[in-house]
């Protein structure tokens, strides 16, 4: 079941299943390597869907840039409506 998920770099992030992608259009297939994972996470600032091992490598080198703020939120919000997700979750 999706979820939001916190990190300490501030990043807007939703943790998904392959099958949950299938709501955006997606088969579970990250977005930077290419290969399949039943799990995986939708990075706003990205507008893209990462493995598992994928993201905790972004999450390593990623800086948070304030100028991309909007458009993070903006992409955000639409795919926590998409995936059915409240501000709790």
């Amino acid at each position: 079941m999706a979820k939001i998920v916190e990190n300490k770099k501030g990043f807007m992030v939703i943790e998904c299943t392959a099958v949950e992608t299938m709501k955006f259009g997606g088969i579970g297939i990250c977005d930077y390597c290419n290969e399949a994972d039943t799990t995986g996470y939708y990075i706003a600032v990205l507008n893209c869907w990462y493995c598992r091992k994928c993201y905790t490598e972004w999450m390593e080198r990623a800086i948070f840039y304030e100028e991309d703020a909007p458009f993070e939120k903006r992409n955000f919000e639409y795919y926590k409506e998409l995936l059915g997700l409240k501000d709790n979750e």
